[in-house]
């Protein structure tokens, strides 16, 4: 495995949780590995629909990734099936998910539209505005595309163009077009992380353009997350690629190849069960049974449940460099 998956497979989970905590929704990292290994008894009763909420955006984002080439077009059909994915079965399914908007909608704290904070163009303009918007996303002009695609944020959330999921989708279509854009060898960076930890100032920002104008204040703020999100993401690179070198050197003696294959997988999914490194490996129960319980034994893996069956596991020096602050590493 090379360094693109144990990068790739752990960013883009922490992009699809930081995203939706924007929106409050309430859930952990732990939560999502778990989810998908199918392990919900571990997760909180009160975070299991903020789980299933991460884990459609982590479906919308690979969706967008998986159509997106440089150089290729982001089109209207596209995020409107990234926003299926992202709204169905959870909170907002009611909001159509996948169709653009036909009836208004606000922004405020109360129902009432009157108390609005800023209120979206009328439905009939959406299909006109979201489309001239990814025309000009998808040109190729003398504007710098960082620029350009703080520019397109802004624009993307100013229109609204679904009755809900607006800023989950907006943040989504940032990772599309730095794909688009061509800015990076594989999906690294995400700005979800950034926006998360300043959101009343993130918030602000977009509405300071729209009452007031202040266009290079807004493009100064997203461009100090490009640099401050590309900066976490080569420290965490680092810090991975490290841990892993220590443990191909650890186990690379070992008799049996399996050993060093299952750590190396690890770092693409900290978290496993006996029958997962089985699949993972080709391997019978009994032998993957024994390497992770002397994987457990080294100190490289953690049982979780505490139970005698049904066991599952976190790599957590792992899990700790992809998950912690970043100032605690």
């Amino acid at each position: 495995m090379g360094s693109r998956e144990i990068l790739i497979e752990p960013f883009i989970r922490k992009e699809a949780l930081e995203s939706s905590q924007i929106e409050g929704t309430h859930a952990t990292l732990s939560d999502i590995y778990a989810f998908e290994a199918g392990q919900e008894a571990l997760i909180d009763e009160d975070r299991r629909q903020g789980t299933q909420e991460v884990v459609n955006y982590l479906h919308a984002l690979t969706h967008g990734l998986e159509t997106i080439t440089a150089g290729s077009h982001v089109t209207v059909e596209t995020l409107c099936e990234m926003h299926n994915r992202l709204l169905s079965g959870v909170r907002g399914n009611e909001a159509d998910p996948g169709e653009l908007r036909d009836t208004q909608n606000f922004i405020g704290s109360t129902p009432y539209i009157q108390d609005a904070r800023y209120v979206p163009p009328p439905p009939n303009d959406v299909p006109d505005l979201l489309s001239g918007l990814l025309e000009y996303a998808n040109q190729n002009t003398d504007l710098h595309p960082l620029l350009r695609i703080g520019l397109v944020h802004y624009q993307f959330e100013t229109v609204h163009p679904f009755l809900d999921g607006n800023g989950r989708l907006g943040r989504l279509l940032i990772s599309l077009l730095l794909q688009r854009e061509n800015l990076l060898p594989e999906p690294y960076l995400y700005l979800s992380s950034y926006f998360n930890a300043r959101r009343s100032e993130y918030v602000d920002h977009l509405l300071s353009v729209s009452q007031d104008g202040e266009w290079e204040e807004w493009l100064l703020f997203f461009l100090r997350g490009v640099q401050s999100q590309a900066d976490e993401a080569h420290q965490r690179a680092n810090l991975l690629v490290d841990l892993r070198e220590d443990y191909q050197q650890r186990y690379q003696s070992e008799r049996s190849e399996n050993i060093l294959e299952l750590v190396m997988r690890l770092f693409e999914d900290p978290y496993l069960d006996v029958n997962t490194a089985a699949d993972w490996l080709d391997v019978g129960y009994s032998t993957a049974n024994r390497l992770v319980d002397q994987l457990e034994e080294d100190g490289i893996l953690e049982e979780l449940t505490g139970q005698a069956r049904n066991r599952f596991y976190r790599a957590n020096e792992i899990f700790h460099i992809i998950n912690k602050p970043i100032n605690e590493l």
